[in-house]
């Protein structure tokens, strides 16, 4: 008995075919969505000034790429982690379980970088940090998964350290916040500031986030005898000390010497002229004379209608690390999720702040310091006055595995 097909069920039997074929087929190769991104950062706070500024930086970063990476748009899923932990825990499984992220970027807190840095491992998941500073993040707790786009603790503070000794500073009393990155920044300009001849009197810790007197601190610093108080703070606790270092008419008595985040651009407002004169350490600056700096102050400018502080800088530089790895990898995610942070890695980049170039352990290197003043300028507004450069230091040891 002869078999035949009408045209009609012929067709349905190729759509069949095509339709089991199709199933093989991993989804992004039949449809390539948009590529998404957690961004998690302390949007609310005492870091809210730098969180937005961050965010602010990653965005001109993916503008520059017209937010596309091969014809595929990036989505942005935003969370606060309110420089809480067990919050972070929370925002980083909810990315990977219902927003479905391919990355993870942001973080400041390294207080939440570290609770995070498990997850990334048990669930394969690259993660971008954009501070994070504490040296275990690329110490006990690296991993495949996990690239840092700033710099470590220690590969900033140690050469602060060494610098100060070497400017003639003997004693020093360091006051910071009582949490990991406080006690990492801290730690690393220690071991500089030791290492090269100077002897830190005192170590004053404040309580994180719960600080708004810092009268007592500041009264143990001014009795210690010390040339100068070396701090860390960042954002409202940054503001807080400075102001009430000018109230105990301390200016003249001991110097206020920290880095960036102490007498941060975002923060100038609502410091006025105790700003002025100021003397720090910075990974970078407005002015500096570099065309990759010149091109992101100018989009920033026009974005936002004023100069980008560091936060922004390397918001920017998270941004760039991504988009440029998206780049080489054709923009697509690859099966083995690993080989994006591997990819990031073997970058080579101009940003605002220098060269960017990555260790063996995913952290990015500082290339340049550079120590600024603030004065004001011909237009009477504050600026930043380069005073002085050296080279970051490296990151601590502590990675043991092999990767």
């Amino acid at each position: 008995m002869a078999i035949s097909f009408n045209r009609y069920a012929l067709i349905g039997l190729t759509g069949a075919i095509a339709l089991a074929a199709s199933a093989s087929i991993p989804s992004y190769a039949q449809e390539k969505g948009s590529i998404k991104i957690g961004l998690m950062l302390p949007y609310k706070g005492v870091y809210a000034v730098p969180a937005e500024s961050i965010d602010r930086g990653f965005q001109i970063a993916l503008e520059e790429y017209g937010s596309k990476s091969n014809g595929r748009p990036i989505e942005i899923i935003r969370a606060d982690d309110e420089l809480t932990p067990s919050v972070g825990v929370q925002r980083f499984n909810k990315f990977v379980q219902s927003d479905k992220v391919d990355l993870v970027a942001g973080v400041v807190g390294s207080n939440v970088g570290i609770a995070i840095s498990e997850l990334a491992d048990k669930n394969k998941m690259p993660v971008v940090f954009v501070n994070a500073f504490a040296d275990e993040i690329t110490g006990k707790f690296c991993s495949p998964y996990i690239a840092r786009t700033s710099f470590s603790a220690n590969g900033f503070e140690y050469a602060s350290g060494k610098y100060w000794a070497s400017k003639g500073i003997k004693t020093a009393v360091t006051m910071g916040p009582d949490y990991s990155a406080g006690r990492a920044f801290i730690g690393g300009f220690k071991r500089g500031f030791e290492d090269n001849g100077g002897k830190v009197i005192e170590e004053i810790w404040t309580p994180f986030q719960k600080t708004k007197d810092y009268s007592a601190a500041l009264t143990q610093a001014a009795n210690s005898g010390a040339q100068i108080i070396y701090a860390f703070y960042a954002g409202a606790e940054a503001i807080q000390v400075v102001k009430q270092h000018a109230d105990f008419g301390l200016r003249t008595k001991i110097p206020f010497i920290g880095d960036h985040w102490v007498y941060d651009e975002a923060l100038w407002p609502a410091l006025g002229d105790l700003a002025l004169n100021a003397q720090h350490v910075a990974t970078h600056y407005p002015s500096i004379e570099t065309e990759a700096n010149q091109k992101f102050v100018k989009a920033y400018n026009a974005k936002y209608k004023q100069d980008p502080d560091v936060s922004a800088a390397l918001g920017y530089d998270n941004g760039k690390a991504i988009m440029l790895t998206l780049e080489k990898l054709g923009g697509e995610m690859p099966e083995d999720r690993a080989k994006f942070i591997s990819t990031m890695r073997d970058l080579t980049f101009d940003s605002p702040r220098g060269k960017i170039k990555f260790n063996a352990q995913n952290s990015a290197l500082l290339e340049k310091v550079y120590v600024v003043e603030i004065v004001k300028g011909p237009d009477g507004k504050m600026q930043r006055k380069p005073l002085d450069q050296f080279p970051g230091a490296g990151d601590l040891p502590g990675c043991t595995k092999s990767f």
